[in-house]
């Protein structure tokens, strides 16, 4: 597999957040042939159970891409790299602040923000998001039939030019980390309150509904909200606030919320 392949027509896009949260994420992109997964925070072994009771065949998994090097992000990426035999994609940012997890993979390559690479049937662009982290990014994954999935997750706010990406996507992944009343009142320490509500710590729960409200007038009729904080929101919370934009909207939007402990699955 390289970036001079050319995309393949498949079927329609799978999307299985296999973890998201603060104790690891994974994405499985899934076309009619091929597998790429979205960054490693779990173990090898969980990730591969996972696939496997997503009805996914691990040995279609093509690549890793990393959107940033946070160990939630990539704890596991050097064994399930190694066990499932692809290679590792990030910026270089993102590869020199995960340097420990990616020293002794075999085949690390450099993601350039806002270029297109093809990987087996999947066109993919990097956008840069908001982040406390070296160069992070977000995907957006286009298959053969022009379906697009956006994937934007850690990120304090959404940058104007990756909110125009997203706008092009029918499904997207959206962080709703926190509820901010939440946040401001509970026990985290000060300083770790004032990181999360930064312009480069976690989109909040009204945060994302802006954003959402955007990607409906753009057309997007699939959304998934990623990265829920176990103390500072629920998923009760995060559905009715979100579920507001798409009533006001009149739009039918399939609206689901990605799991820390159970894989969730969408499409259009």
């Amino acid at each position: 597999m390289t970036s001079k392949q050319h995309a393949d027509a498949g079927q329609q896009l799978r999307i299985a957040f296999l973890a998201s949260g603060s104790r690891g994420n994974v994405v499985a992109v899934c076309s009619e042939r091929d597998v790429l997964l979205v960054d490693a925070g779990l173990s090898a072994r969980e990730t591969r159970r996972r696939l496997a009771e997503a009805l996914i065949d691990e040995t279609r998994v093509r690549a890793i891409l990393l959107t940033h090097e946070h160990s939630d992000h990539v704890a596991g990426v050097r064994v399930l790299s190694r066990q499932l035999d692809v290679p590792v994609l990030a910026t270089e940012g993102t590869i020199r602040g995960a340097a420990t997890h990616l020293a002794s993979v075999q085949s690390v390559e450099r993601v350039r923000p806002d270029e297109d690479m093809v990987l087996g049937e999947l066109r993919v662009r990097a956008f840069r998001t908001s982040h406390d982290a070296a160069e992070p990014v977000g995907y957006v994954f286009e298959d053969g039939q022009g379906t697009r999935f956006g994937l934007a997750s850690d990120t304090g706010h959404v940058p104007s030019q990756a909110l125009e990406v997203l706008e092009s996507c029918a499904i997207v992944g959206l962080e709703s980390n926190h509820d901010v009343s939440m946040l401001r009142t509970g026990a985290y320490p000060r300083f770790l309150k004032e990181r999360i509500l930064s312009s480069t710590g976690h989109l909040s729960n009204d945060d994302a509904a802006v954003v959402l409200e955007r990607l409906i007038e753009a057309g997007v009729r699939s959304v998934c909200a990623l990265h829920l904080s176990e103390q500072n929101n629920t998923p009760g919370i995060v559905r009715e606030t979100l579920q507001c934009c798409v009533d006001r909207s009149g739009a039918r939007v399939q609206m689901s919320i990605a799991r820390q402990n159970t894989a969730v699955t969408c499409s259009v």
